[in-house]
């Protein structure tokens, strides 16, 4: 494999520079294709959420291919090279694929175990899909990596356990006293966060307004929650005239500003953005709960994750042994050809040696050169495929492909 991942996440940075190197799902898409327009990458998939901004690409040269990588993040972030280096957490091959699985079974998150990773990666790679800038490296891996996802929120605790960001966000508007059932709570956007926050409320028994930039957007998701919506220019007087405010729009610039907030209303805010959309000085008038308050208030809590921990690793090991395997099927098929080349130019020779050999006689010969040729080659490629496949790269490491090559002279079959 040729696996590079660039991931900028909350191990690695604060909310605000989470906030700097944030994208939207279009910026994400035209990062990659111009990844995949850099000649040292082949395949490119970028994905980027309130919790991390990550790169994924398919390249053959390490450092070269890590400098790309920054070089275009940067032009496209708006962020110097020299900033995003020490934020990144980079990973190559083996340890990439590794974080790829532990990421989207939600191992990664802030709210660990949480499972709105698996639609936000699931998004991302149908996006590289269409846009072609992914391809059967990438696409294996993550694939793979949503099936693993899938496995460890179905067959571990940690299914039960993880929660979304915004039920962490209920869970800090339960300990500041703030009442969702029966409140009057507006819902600002239309997207997958803001969807999942509209139909928490509603099944809380909140009374839900919604309101995006796109009224026909905001007036499905009302119909979804059997709430109502209102245009986006009266956002002003909507956030004056209801309990609870939740925002996720990721926009350029505050929606929500401390002019918006009166004495009556609302009593709480709830800021999922990134970019946030409210300004913090809101966090002066009424009660706050943003990303940077609920990084503070989930700092240290871990679930048990020991039993989703080992169902990553025994999928990373079949997964690695699998591609292993794969990898030496290019000397498995040059070994092969070898031996009919070999065969070929034996029976010629049979030809030209025994003309008028005896019709039956000469077929009972190729038939038996061609089995001898076959008995001598299963047993190598059989073996080099099993040894690639049970190889275990942490004790020791040996390129039997390479072997094979060497010793049957195959050298161009890589």
């Amino acid at each position: 494999m040729t696996i590079l991942s660039v991931s900028i996440s909350h191990h690695t940075a604060t909310i605000e520079q989470l906030a700097r190197v944030s994208m939207s799902r279009d910026a994400c898409r035209d990062l990659a294709n111009d990844l995949v327009g850099h000649e040292l990458i082949s395949e490119a998939l970028v994905l980027s959420t309130c919790n991390r901004t990550e790169v994924h690409v398919d390249t053959g040269r390490f450092h070269a291919g890590l400098d790309a990588v920054i070089d275009l993040l940067s032009q496209h972030s708006g962020v110097a090279t020299d900033e995003l280096m020490p934020l990144s957490g980079v990973r190559y091959d083996e340890a990439a694929v590794s974080h790829c699985f532990s990421m989207v079974a939600g191992l990664d998150s802030l709210v660990i175990g949480e499972n709105q990773v698996l639609g936000q990666v699931r998004l991302a790679l149908s996006d590289a899909q269409q846009d072609r800038t992914s391809g059967p490296v990438l696409n294996a891996v993550f694939q793979t990596a949503l099936r693993v996802g899938k496995r460890v929120h179905s067959e571990t605790a940690i299914g039960s356990a993880g929660r979304s960001v915004f039920s962490a966000a209920l869970q800090a508007l339960d300990a500041a006293g703030v009442p969702v059932a029966g409140a009057r709570c507006l819902v600002v956007g239309a997207g997958q966060m803001s969807g999942l926050a509209a139909r928490s409320l509603a099944q809380r028994g909140a009374v839900v307004t919604c309101v995006n930039r796109t009224h026909a957007s905001a007036e499905r998701l009302a119909r979804e929650v059997g709430g109502h919506a209102v245009p986006f220019s009266q956002l002003g007087e909507a956030v004056a005239t209801h309990d609870l405010v939740v925002t996720c729009t990721g926009s350029a610039g505050y929606l929500i500003d401390a002019s918006m907030i009166v004495s009556s209303a609302p009593r709480a805010v709830v800021d999922l953005a990134l970019p946030p959309d409210v300004d913090p000085q809101v966090g002066e008038r009424v009660h706050l709960v943003n990303l940077a308050s609920l990084a503070d208030r989930l700092t240290g809590e871990r679930v048990d994750v020991e039993a989703a921990r080992e169902l990553v690793h025994e999928e990373l090991s079949r997964f690695l042994a699998r591609q292993r395997a794969a990898s030496v099927t290019p000397t498995v098929v040059a070994l092969r050809q070898m031996a009919d080349a070999i065969v070929d130019a034996e029976i010629a020779r049979l030809d030209r040696r025994l003309p008028h050999l005896d019709p039956a006689a000469r077929n009972e010969i190729v038939k038996a050169i061609h089995r001898t040729a076959d008995k001598l080659m299963h047993s190598p490629t059989v073996a080099v495929r099993q040894a690639a496949e049970s190889l275990d790269p942490d004790v020791h490491e040996v390129d039997y492909a390479a072997v094979l090559r060497t010793l049957f002279a195959l050298e161009d079959a890589s």
